[in-house]
This record gives C-alpha cells, structure tokens and sequence, in this order.
C-alpha cells in the first residue's frame, strides 16, 4: 500500500495544543477511536478529549490512497449504520444498493454456479426459497428465526446488573440458547444439509476469514443482516467517511495529534493516568484513557504484565487475534469496459465449494495458507463504477498468517518481491478467469498488500485486519470486556467492520457515563433521540 495522501475534501491536520491534562485520551484514530470520541462529546460538555494517532491519517483500515493516476480503497461496503450516522451528524452522500447484495460463484471442479444475492431481508428469504424450493420451509424458518434472534440482542446489557441477568433468558432466551452455538450449529438446527444452499448461507462467515463451523452463530447472523439489510457506498471514497468524523470532532473541541506513536501507558497505584510518546518524554495526564489498537499491543506492551493478573495474562495469550490478507489493487486502462462486466455489486465473491474456509483457516492457523488452484475465496470490488475516477479493481484474499512476510520485508526485499507478484498473479488469474476477461492485459497500475503491510499501518504484529477472530469461543461475554484489569483504563471490542466499531463507540460512551447515554443496551437506542 502506498503512502496516504490526502483524498477527502477536508485537509485533517493535528490541532493538539500541548496540553498537560485531558478528560479523556482515545489512543487510534479508527472508526473505533472516531467512534468514542463522536458519542464522547455529543453526552459531554466541556469534556477535554485527545485523540493520538500514529500515523499521519485518522480512520485506520477505513481509508483510500493514491498511486500514480489512481485512487484505490481498503474498505468495501458500508453497513446499515445510518442511524448512528444521523445521531452525530455525519452527512455523506451514499449510493444505496436497492438490488443485489452480492454476485456469488462457487467453484465444484468443472461446475460453476452462480447466484445473484439480493438486498433486503425479505427478498433474500424469498430469493433462497426460490432457488432451492425443497427447502423452502426450512429456509424461511431458519431466517425468521435469525431476524429474531437478532433482535433478542438489542435487549442485552453490555454489562449487565444482577437483575438484568435473572430476566435475560425470558427477554432473550434465542440469545442465551445460541451464545456457544456455531453457525453451521445454526443451520444443522434447521436442517439445512443441501450443500449447495450451504454454500450461499455460509458465504456470510467467509467474510472474516472464519469457518462456519467456528463462527459464532449470533455474530455470523448479525453480519448478514446489518450488511444485507440496507448496504451502501460513498459516491465518493471511503476516507471522506472517518474525515467528516474527524473534522466534526475537532469543530465539537476535540483535540487530535497524527505522527503520535504511544510508548507508555502509566500505570499508578494500578490506575492508568496518562500516557508517554514515542520520542517525548512528556507525560500527558488523562482522567480516562481508551485504548483501540490491538489488545496484545496495548496490554502487554504498553502496559506490561507487571500490571496485570495472571489470569487475564492466559486470557490475552488465549485470545486467538484474526487472519491477514493479500489485497491486490489494479489500476486499469480506459480500454476495458468494466461497466459491462455486471460488477456494480458491494461483493463479488468466487470461492471453491463445501469445505473451503476450513482448509484455509486450518492453513491460517498452521501460520501459513492453503490457497491453491483447488482452494480458493477471493472477492473482487470495483469502486470506480461508483466514484467515476480511472478504471480500478481491487481483488481480496483471506485467510493468511503474517507467516515470513515480516522477515522477508526487513530482511529479504527480493524475496518479498517476488512472493508478492507470485500471489498477486495467482489471484487476478481467479478474478480474470471468473469475472474481468482479459484483465491481465489491461493493467497499468498494480499495489499489492500483503500481511507485512497490515502490520506496518496498524500496529499488529500479526497484521489481524478484523480485531480478535470472530470465532464462538470469542463472542459476547467470551471476548476480553471493556474493563481492563488496569482501572480507568478500557479497550472497546464490540466487534469489527464498519458496523461494529460504530458500536464500539455506542457501548463505550454508555460505559463511561454509568448508562445515561445508551441504557446499558448492546446495541444503538439512546435515551436522547
């Protein structure tokens, strides 16, 4: 990935103003961070409130950058998140996917079967019944029970109090029954064996790298509805999203300061009272500081285990972080007409059939990958059709491990090279052959990512792109909580995406102001609107 430069109609700069002490202290500018601060001010008054970010751009893994005459982006689709977005007051012009949600291959051997996912609920319910009439009952009673169970959540507390526990399981007892229950738990519920309707239903696990049979079945099901319910992109690119957040946090008093690497969080008499920058020796006081970055940096690293528990040492040891990728970006010449390509999808998704994303999170987990010519998912985007800018294609492909690509980046600059072109070539070979005809021939421009560049931009050492993974034995009351042994100090792990760092903000805020913001709620309902 190259170098970030300034896309967004707003020139985001620092305006910290060396002060010794603030309110609150968000450590990452993500959406998470954006997040946070965003619900921070809008429930605080004259709250002082800094947000350090370490590299010389805010939004994290949601932002797009330029290479020669192209602007390509890291982030896909935008979730059905309006509701927050109006709350704080973030106006961005968003094309609506009114039809089709996504184009899907699956990839038996010689056979290649393609489905047209549409968006909406209702009509994806009456699309699947259509195309596997056999299981029609079973498939309407497998999503009328995932819309309810999804709504069960909303009537969970984040943290909840004696008596929130005692009536859960009458107010949400879908919830309760499926907390240990995988996705392929879910539709073995139900019945669902067609392999092939198995297919389409768990491509929705696929998109962070997690097998169904590891997934959680709550978490699985709330990704497909919040993405599928209403889906949108910018009609422009996807930084203007965390630069309107930045520009409305610093219009409301916030503070920000890019270029600011955190080396120490201080730890007093086990409460966090500030924190020390990468070459400075100031301290910045802070009432509170939030941490956003990955949890093995910032509580074994920056905090340190002196700090911490023994037991919540094995927890962050235990808490297995989620897979890398390649993401292969290609500038194109205006000699392919990628308009009449049926591409102007969120997703377009080709994959090998039954079994696939457990042979690659196997390779995952091995600390390597097993894609091959047999084994294979890989979704291809094509943002230009929206933005009107150059001809771009950006090919994404998960499961991999950070593996060698670390050593070989510091160490061996050739064989990095040439790893990178050999997995780049691999894949626009699946995204030619099952979507762009003649792709190869077209291509001016090539910027390939690999797990090395992930972990440079965010910090990771195992350059994760979605947080911890998203498997059962993480979610809900299994994933490391808000509250950090260390007091005043918090990591807000809702979920990842779009969608869930949103949430983290949500939870976080209503954390910190003893429920007056959100209710104690697990999901968006303030008290205010």
């Amino acid at each position: 990935m190259a170098d970030k430069t300034q896309l967004s109609k707003y020139d985001i700069k620092s305006n910290y103003s060396e002060s010794d002490h603030y309110d609150l202290i968000i450590i990452g500018a993500g959406i998470s961070g954006l997040s946070t601060a965003l619900m921070w001010l809008k429930n605080t008054e004259g709250k002082k409130t800094l947000i350090l970010e370490k590299n010389n751009y805010t939004g994290g893994y949601s932002t797009a950058y330029q290479k020669g005459d192209y602007v390509f982006e890291t982030t896909q689709l935008f979730p059905d998140i309006i509701d927050m977005m109006e709350y704080l007051g973030i106006k961005i012009k968003l094309k609506r996917y009114e039809n089709d949600f996504m184009r899907r291959i699956v990839v038996n051997g010689n056979e290649v079967t393609e489905y047209k996912i549409p968006a909406g609920v209702n009509n994806f319910t009456a699309y699947l019944k259509n195309t596997f009439p056999e299981d029609a009952d079973k498939i309407e009673r497998l999503m009328s029970y995932a819309v309810s169970m999804f709504a069960q959540v909303r009537k969970l507390k984040v943290i909840p109090t004696l008596k929130d526990t005692l009536v859960t399981p009458f107010k949400a007892p879908k919830v309760i029954a499926n907390l240990n229950r995988t996705y392929s738990g879910l539709l073995n519920k139900f019945e669902i064996k067609n392999p092939r309707l198995r297919e389409v239903m768990e491509t929705f696990t696929s998109f962070s790298g997690v097998p169904s049979d590891r997934a959680s079945a709550i978490y699985a099901t709330g990704a497909m509805l919040s993405s599928m319910t209403r889906c949108f992109r910018p009609y422009g690119y996807f930084d203007e999203f965390p630069a309107t957040m930045t520009k409305l946090f610093q219009e409301r008093g916030g503070e920000l300061k890019l270029n600011a690497e955190v080396e120490k969080i201080i730890v007093e008499n086990g409460r966090a009272t500030g924190i020390k920058l990468t070459g400075n020796n100031k301290i910045i006081k802070a009432d509170t500081v939030v941490t956003t970055i990955d949890p093995m940096v910032a509580l074994r690293r920056l905090i340190g285990d002196e700090y911490l528990p023994a037991s919540y040492i094995n927890k962050l040891e235990n808490t297995l972080m989620s897979t890398s990728s390649i993401n292969v970006a290609l500038g194109l010449d205006d000699k392919i007409d990628l308009a009449a390509m049926d591409l102007d999808y969120p997703y377009n998704v080709v994959s090998t059939g039954l079994g696939t994303s457990e042979k690659l999170f196997d390779g995952f987990l091995a600390g390597d990958n097993s894609f091959s010519e047999d084994c294979f998912h890989t979704a291809v985007i094509c943002p230009s059709l929206t933005t009107g800018a150059k001809n771009t294609i950006t090919i994404r492909c998960t499961p991999f491990a950070i593996n060698s690509w670390l050593e070989w980046r510091n160490y061996e600059p050739e064989k990095y090279k040439s790893e990178k072109e050999r997995w780049g070539n691999f894949f626009i070979n699946i995204a030619e052959k099952y979507f762009v005809p003649g792709l190869s021939k077209h291509i001016v421009v090539k910027d390939i990512s690999t797990p090395a560049t992930y972990s440079r931009y965010s910090g990771s050492p195992t350059g994760s792109i979605y947080d911890m993974a998203s498997i059962v034995t993480q979610f809900g009351p299994k994933r490391l909580p808000f509250k950090t042994p260390v007091e005043n100090l918090y990591q807000p792990k809702f979920a990842h995406g779009l969608y869930g760092c949103m949430m983290n903000g949500v939870q976080m805020v209503d954390m910190l102001l003893d429920r007056k913001f959100n209710n104690g709620d697990s999901l968006f309902n303030p008290k205010n609107l």
